[in-house]
């Protein structure tokens, strides 16, 4: 890991936790699309699991885009600001600005490609159920 992404692990607990009292992790997945780490090996890190968690660190490097892939219920920490494209196969196209140190919890997400259009590195850390 770079020198950049410095984690705030108040941040990520309290994520976690939040999402473990909410009960919001469900194991159910968007579509048959692959999940992120099959998909994309070199972006979707696999820091740890054991049987009913995984948390993945995703890294994008500028004007890198990720093939298409799909998310369980997810809780995500974003490192760094992240300016991204989200393509959907339909031909869709969104951006969306992610700030530095905060989190999120989403719902599983269907088959979409993740283009980093930042200058610098895009780096989520993300929670998911099995």
């Amino acid at each position: 890991m770079t020198a950049h992404l410095k984690l705030n692990c108040s941040a990520i607990f309290n994520c976690l936790i939040g999402s473990v009292l909410l009960g919001l992790f469900t194991a159910a997945f968007a579509d048959d699309a692959p999940l992120s780490y099959v998909a994309e090996p070199d972006v979707y890190k696999v820091l740890t699991e054991n049987d009913q968690m995984r948390v993945i660190l995703a890294t994008w490097k500028p004007g890198q885009r990720d093939n298409f892939h799909s998310h369980p219920m997810t809780a995500a920490y974003y490192v760094n600001d992240c300016m991204a494209r989200i393509h959907t196969p339909d031909g869709n196209v969104r951006e969306v600005l992610r700030k530095a140190n905060t989190a999120q919890i989403g719902p599983a997400v269907a088959s979409h490609s993740f283009e980093n259009v930042s200058k610098m590195e895009c780096s989520i850390v993300l929670v998911e159920r099995k």
